[in-house]
């Protein structure tokens, strides 16, 4: 697996855990620019310290194993666990995470001054 596919495996991952690049930044201590280009595959390099600090942050582990290996009935078994319990969503559901923000007539509202104060 390469470093772009896995990027792209993790955005997938932080989309079904429901959170924002901003979010995982916040959670790994890894600025949210270098998640986006993790994600999108223009990262040449990550170090090991911060790639564990991303998968913690989103709920995944590294786990290692031969080359090669094929995966066991164990493996499918502990995958659809971990994505029950996460109440998962197919990730081609779900496009990208984004929070509510307030109306720009809210914002207006709290700073505009009412007319007949100006008089």
């Amino acid at each position: 697996m390469t470093l772009s596919q896995l990027g792209e495996s993790f955005r997938q991952r932080r989309l079904i855990a429901n959170l924002t690049q901003g979010e995982v930044a916040e959670r790994s201590g890894v600025p949210r620019v270098r998640i986006s280009q993790f994600e999108t595959g223009a990262l040449p390099e990550l170090g090991a310290v911060k790639l564990l600090s991303l998968f913690e942050a989103i709920g995944l582990e590294l786990i290692v194993r031969p080359a090669g290996h094929q995966r066991t009935l164990d493996d499918v078994i502990d995958e659809t666990e971990t994505d029950a319990g996460m109440n998962a969503e197919p990730a081609s559901t779900r496009l990208r995470v984004r929070h509510p923000r307030k109306q720009a007539s809210e914002v207006l509202k709290s700073v505009a001054k009412p007319r007949n104060a100006e008089a």
